[in-house]
Formats: structure tokens, sequence, C-alpha cells
């Protein structure tokens, strides 16, 4: 089966966005091939940040953890709208490959993304994003991640708030300890809290 839904892999900064089908029509991606395309999509994000929500979520896991679990948080952050982040992909001849002479390096491929794929068939949102992980210094999964997001007047851009709910608990049970805020973040919860129900 072909995976269409959006996978977004971010490199440094940038956050690059790809349709997973991709990979399996066009070959190999390089570094200088995601290099090019986190600079076209860093102007994309620039241009349309007037439209970007005041606060994003993102639930950081692992391929490490337990199935179950991670099963179970990929059905809920689908239910909630709320993307899988991952630091990155697991070490592999397909994610490394070999350095040969001016041979450029294959860094993403359909091979290389195949641990993501069931969940990607799900309808998980899946983004590889080791510098959120950077930025947070997140060790440990799951955890979920609410992140404010502000644009100064001038163009530069405010420090942004960052909220962390961390331990191996189920979506619902971490939104609920940020249901009685009366800010930012508790409004983001809220609204992520109704789109899951009665889901515990």
């Amino acid at each position: 089966m072909t995976m269409t839904t959006t996978l977004k892999c971010a490199l440094a900064t940038a956050t690059i966005c790809l349709s997973a089908a991709s990979f399996a029509t066009t070959g190999t991606w390089t570094i200088e091939d995601v290099l090019e395309a986190s600079s076209t999509t860093a102007q994309k994000l620039s241009s349309n940040h007037a439209d970007a929500p005041k606060v994003s979520a993102h639930l950081l896991v692992s391929l490490s953890m337990p199935k179950a679990s991670l099963e179970r948080l990929a059905a809920d952050a689908k239910m909630a709208g709320i993307t899988l982040s991952f630091r990155g992909m697991p070490k592999t001849e397909e994610t490394h490959g070999v350095s040969q002479g001016n041979q450029r390096i294959p860094l993403l491929n359909a091979a290389s993304l195949a641990p993501f794929e069931e969940l990607i068939q799900k309808g998980a949102e899946v983004e590889l994003n080791p510098e959120l992980f950077r930025e947070t210094g997140i060790t440990e999964v799951p955890a979920l991640v609410l992140k404010e997001n502000h644009a100064a007047s001038d163009g530069c851009g405010e420090a942004a708030r960052t909220l962390i709910v961390p331990g191996d608990v189920t979506l619902g049970f971490a939104l609920d300890r940020l249901l009685d805020r009366d800010d930012a973040f508790g409004e983001k919860a809220r609204e992520l809290r109704s789109r899951l129900g009665n889901r515990p």
C-alpha cells in the first residue's frame, strides 16, 4: 500500500514536509537534498507564520518503546491531531550508507523509513525532529510537549515558552493535568482533550 500521509523530517531548525510516497518513487534522499528542501520549507514557514497556531503540540516518542504503548499513543495522537515526534531514524546501513570518495551519503529512502510505515499507514502524523529533543532536553519518552509560538512586531521571534508533561501515561491523562490552567497551554489542552472524547 502506498504511504500518502505527510511525514515531516526536521533538520536543525527547519522542518521538511515530505510525502511518504515520494521515498518509494524518487529513490534515495541525500544530505544535499535535505538541505535544499529545508531552505525551501523554511521560506514557506516564514511566509505562513501568521497562520500558525498559538500553541503547537508534540508527543515525543521512540521506536524503542513497547509496541502496545506506542500504538496506543499513536491512536490517541491521531484523534487529537497531535504530531508524533521521533528523535531520528534507527541507525542502520540504510539510514547512514557508506561514504566512498565523492559518493553522496544516503540519508532518507524507502528502506530507512520502513520502521515508521505501520504508524503512518494507521493515519498517525510522524515527524523526525531531533531539534525538538535538543531544545527541551528530553532524554526519556514518552513526553507531551506544548510549545507557545510568538512573532514580534519587528519580525524577530520571542523566546517561546514550553510546557512538558513527562511519563508513560495515556495522552488523555497527560492533558487532564493541564485542563485547569488559565493560559494558552490550558486552552490548547482543553481543545485537544475534547477531540479525545471519553478516552482515558
